[in-house]
C-alpha cells in the first residue's frame, strides 16, 4: 500500500507496443513505478503476484480483453477494492464500456498532461 505522498505503482495494459512505451516514458519521467502487460491475461497474473494500485487498461486486446479483466476484478470485491482502473480506449468504445464501472476513463488520443491528470485524480484517495 502506498504511503501518503508516495506514488502508486501503475500497471500499463495495452497490446500496442508504441502506446506501452509512451505511457512508460511519461510515468517514468514523473517518478511513477510501473509494470507492463500486453494483454488481459498478463494483467491478471500481475495482479496475483505484484502490487500495482492503479491499472491503465486498454479495452481491445488479444487473449483476455479489458472487459474480461473488469469482469474478473468485479467478481472479487477484495481484489477490486485494492485496485483503481482507468479504461483507456477510443471514445466510442469508452461510452459502450460505462457498464463496467471503471474508476475513470481516458479517451485516445490523449496528451501527457491529460494522462497525468487522470492518474492524479483517480489515485488521490490512496493512503
Amino acid at each position: 500500500m502506498a504511503s501518503k505522498g508516495s506514488k502508486p505503482t501503475i500497471l500499463i495494459v495495452d497490446d500496442d507496443p508504441y502506446i506501452r512505451k509512451m505511457l512508460a516514458e511519461v510515468l517514468g519521467l514523473e517518478g511513477y513505478p510501473y509494470e507492463t502487460a500486453t494483454n488481459g491475461q498478463e494483467a491478471l497474473e500481475a495482479l496475483d503476484h505484484s502490487g500495482p494500485r492503479l491499472i491503465l487498461l486498454d479495452l481491445l486486446m488479444p487473449v483476455v480483453d479489458g472487459r474480461g479483466v473488469m469482469t474478473q476484478l468485479r467478481a472479487s470485491p477484495e481484489v477490486r477494492a485494492r485496485h483503481k482502473v482507468v479504461l483507456v480506449s477510443a471514445n466510442d468504445r469508452l461510452e459502450a464500456a460505462r457498464d463496467l464501472e471503471p474508476d475513470s476513463m481516458l479517451a485516445k488520443p490523449f496528451t501527457a498532461d491529460q494522462l497525468l491528470n487522470v492518474i492524479e485524480t483517480t489515485s488521490a484517495d490512496f493512503s
